[in-house]
């Protein structure tokens, strides 16, 4: 019944298109004047590894947990590990007591991380995802591994803009990298943010919104 549909990626729009002709590909947008991290010059002894998602995603976070264990054991309390968007998860473990997610402070938030990871299960739900949650840690210079999962592929450019891993081996090895290369999390973390405000920002993509609002309108 749509005049028009747009999709976040190639996989939505694929499926929107057995329903509909009228499809258009926009991806996910950051406000990247909003999302400039406050913290770009922190300087500690203690290394960050991120995740923010909800209740819903926590169960995806989990994948991550054979590594994090792994890395934990490896480098001790040279790490940190953060949950956010769950208050009520917890992982005694590895020290970690999930916070509720907060808009107010949501940035604030994801600045304290140093590294920010986004695993995903390679599965129908997975493929439909647009990236939002790394996007954010691009945006914010927070160097990230993501799944090679649905459109993490097309956002990430190994070891330029962020890593992709595949298995806990990658895992491991490319998080190592990070801990261990502050001039590399750096590296990573600019090259991430031009990624985003040359593809993946509101100021990127609102021509592209314009186009089709306008052409509904004729």
């Amino acid at each position: 019944m749509s005049d028009l549909v747009i999709a976040g990626n190639q996989y939505l729009a694929d499926y929107a298109k057995h329903h509909n002709d009228h499809v258009v590909i926009i991806p996910t947008t950051i406000d990247t004047d909003e999302y400039v991290n406050p913290n770009k010059t922190k300087t500690h002894d203690t290394i960050c590894i991120g995740w923010s998602g909800s209740i819903t995603t926590i169960k995806h976070f989990e994948y991550a947990l054979p590594f994090l264990k792994i890395l934990k054991k490896k480098y001790g309390e040279k790490i940190s590990i953060q949950v956010i968007g769950d208050d009520s998860y917890s992982n005694p473990e590895l020290g970690i007591k999930g916070s509720a997610w907060n808009k107010k402070s949501e940035i604030q938030e994801l600045s304290s991380f140093d590294i920010g990871i986004m695993p995903l299960p390679d599965d129908e739900w997975a493929k439909g995802k647009c990236g939002l949650k790394g996007l954010q840690y691009m945006a914010l210079e927070i160097p990230m591994i993501m799944s090679p999962v649905g459109v993490n592929s097309e956002i990430i450019s190994d070891g330029m803009n962020g890593f992709l891993a595949n298995n806990e081996t990658e895992w491991v090895d490319k998080i190592s990298k990070l801990i261990e290369d502050i001039e590399l999390r750096k590296k990573i973390g600019m090259e991430a943010r031009r990624t985003v405000v040359e593809k993946f920002s509101v100021k990127a993509q609102q021509e592209k919104y314009l186009v089709c609002l306008k052409g509904l309108l004729r």
